[in-house]
């Protein structure tokens, strides 16, 4: 099967927004997912999956999933700065320009816990969070086990809460006692 050039658009369109936020939400690097999602857009095109158009958003999710944590854990490289507000396709799920005070500190705070945690863990709360997937399509898009979606799912979960607790408590990433724990994947 073979897509038409306004198909592959159509597919672009549709899902090009929420790809461009998962990838994002890992390498936190908006080039980077720029590049990611072109990448995974151009394997469609030239290879599309044998399923048809029905498995294109979860093909499409695992190839930029992997994508993005294969890129970190080639380079390494720090996280970049969010640049100016544009944040690479979640500014349509923000809300407008009068929101509060306290839900920019929140987010803020999110954004700093979610850059201290090993993509692992940041993919695997993006696709449960943002992508608003189910444990039985993780474990699908992962292929591991149900259970594993689950543990997984708990450590990261547990990782994200103890982050937040650090910067309410006004620790740097630098100040942390080295835990080899902490650098267990999920």
């Amino acid at each position: 099967m073979s897509l038409t050039e306004a198909n592959l658009r159509r597919w672009m369109d549709r899902l090009g927004p929420s790809m461009m936020a998962l990838s994002y939400g890992i390498c936190r690097d908006r080039h980077r997912a720029e590049e990611i999602v072109q990448e995974a857009f151009v394997r469609l095109w030239k290879d599309p999956p044998d399923a048809g158009e029905v498995a294109f958003g979860a093909w499409l999710r695992k190839v930029v999933t992997n994508l993005s944590i294969n890129c970190l854990t080639r380079t390494r490289r720090p996280a970049a700065l969010p640049e100016g507000g544009n944040d690479g396709g979640l500014s349509d799920q923000r809300p407008g320009p009068l929101r509060s005070l306290e839900s920019i500190d929140a987010r803020t705070r999110l954004e700093a816990a979610l850059d201290r945690l090993d993509e692992h863990k940041r993919a695997i709360l993006l696709l449960r969070g943002a992508e608003q997937l189910s444990y039985e399509a993780i474990a699908e898009h992962l292929g591991v086990p149900i259970g594993t979606v689950m543990s997984r799912l708990n450590r990261a979960r547990a990782a994200l809460m103890e982050e937040l607790d650090r910067i309410d408590r006004g620790e740097d990433a630098a100040d942390r006692v080295f835990d080899i724990r902490r650098y267990r994947h999920a």
